[in-house]
């Protein structure tokens, strides 16, 4: 079963392929739909993840569970970057190089963050979906809950 969706400002329709064990997706757009779908929540809010040195789309991701942790390495410049509000935990962190569980080669993933709001609007809970870029599986490596409130200073570090 495909799932069909919107077409993007380039033009192309995004499709999820729900026929395999892991949902594949052809594009990093499609990982928004997959965090929807995953965390049942319609209205969350989900930013990508972009090099702001050089733009690109695609990391090595480093990723503690336990700690709720993560870095990125962009692919193309090499630029590393401790996302939201892990940067507080990063020194107690033991983070991984994180490989696709289904290919098990691929070590560069497009990155959205999921977030679920409170009604305030501040941040509740953090969903970071991934796509492996060589064979396209659809997951998420780490999320959390945030019990802290104001939260946009971490909302700003993507």
């Amino acid at each position: 079963q495909w799932t069909y969706q919107p077409i993007g400002s380039d033009g192309v329709h995004f499709m999820i392929d729900r026929t395999k064990k892991y949902w594949t997706g052809d594009s990093a757009e499609d990982i928004s739909e997959w965090l929807r779908l995953y965390t049942e929540e319609d209205s969350l809010d989900v930013k990508p993840v972009i090099c702001r040195t050089c733009g690109g789309d695609s990391f090595a991701l480093r990723v503690d569970q336990n700690e709720g942790a993560i870095q990125v390495i962009c692919t193309a410049c090499g630029t590393k970057k401790i996302l939201l509000d892990c940067e507080e935990f990063w020194a107690d962190a033991r983070p991984k190089l994180r490989k696709c569980s289904v290919c098990k080669t691929g070590q560069r993933f497009n990155v959205r963050v999921g977030f679920v709001r409170r009604e305030n609007k501040s941040v509740k809970w953090i969903y970071i979906g991934n796509r492996c870029t060589t064979c396209g599986t659809l997951g998420s490596f780490v999320d959390w809950k945030v019990d802290y409130e104001p939260t946009d200073r971490m909302e700003e570090n993507l």
